[in-house]
């Protein structure tokens, strides 16, 4: 599988546009782009006049874009995926500007976890429907769970997407164990006693697997609730023999999640 994913991303750029004002925020978003190797920044706009023509004329497929610049919206014949860039968190906004054709939002100040997100979901539809090759590849959005069609069947995963100096690659839920937090790294641990670290926090990580099976049950520690074997006194014991201390703070809704 790893190998198919490579050839996706030598074989097909992202074409990207960035259309924003603030030149300290290109700066800073061209700088966090330019780690995904995938990914080919071929325009820069200040304005909605140039960045129509441009939309129009070369069909990018993802667009970096102040959401002050709504307007361009509506004159883009084939609207690519559109990720608003937002100085403020307008909770209550954001519905709409998901209507209005948002794929995402991107908040200040624009850290480097959450833009792996957005990446992530961005390549997970894109290798479903036009890199894999198979007619019953999918994906569904339940919160920042997304899902993927095999052959063999539909397969619960998360694609993280790689950087110049690491590999993408995707996360079977199944084969997950447990994740952990080392230093500024997520560890996450298989059932087959590998690992894969990955440069973000814990809190970031977990959110993009699914809440009701990926349970935190301390600060260091996410466990994958159907590898729970038994729970004894304030120790969760997993398949393979792995034990953890439940925290006083995470007991209740750890056990929720058991029970469910």
């Amino acid at each position: 599988m790893r190998n198919i994913f490579n050839q996706y991303n030598k074989m097909n750029s992202i074409n990207t546009v960035i259309l924003s004002k603030d030149s300290q925020k290109i700066l800073k978003l061209k700088d966090l782009l330019s780690k995904y190797c995938t990914l080919n920044i071929t325009n820069v706009c200040n304005n909605s006049a140039s960045a129509t023509e441009i939309l129009n004329h070369s069909s990018p497929t993802l667009l970096f874009m102040d959401i002050s610049y709504t307007g361009v919206l509506q004159d883009v014949k084939k609207p690519p995926f559109i990720v608003g860039l937002c100085d403020t968190i307008y909770t209550k906004k954001v519905k709409q500007f998901l209507k209005m054709g948002f794929f995402e939002v991107f908040y200040s100040p624009y850290e480097e976890g959450e833009l792996n997100g957005i990446m992530g979901k961005v390549l997970n539809i894109l290798y479903a429907y036009n890199g894999g090759g198979a007619t019953d590849s999918f994906f569904r959005e339940e919160g920042a769970q997304y899902t993927f069609g095999d052959e063999q069947g539909r397969t619960e995963s998360l694609f993280i997407m790689g950087t110049r100096n690491e590999e993408s690659s995707r996360i079977f839920f199944k084969d997950v164990m447990f994740l952990s937090k080392v230093g500024n790294y997520v560890c996450v641990n298989f059932t087959d006693k590998t690992k894969r670290y990955y440069r973000s926090n814990l809190k970031m990580f977990s959110k993009r697997f699914p809440p009701s099976k990926f349970v935190k049950i301390n600060r260091s520690i996410v466990v994958n609730a159907d590898k729970v074997m038994r729970i004894v006194k304030n120790r969760v014991f997993l398949e393979g023999d792995e034990d953890f201390e439940i925290s006083r703070s995470f007991r209740k809704k750890f056990k929720e999640s058991i029970i469910k």
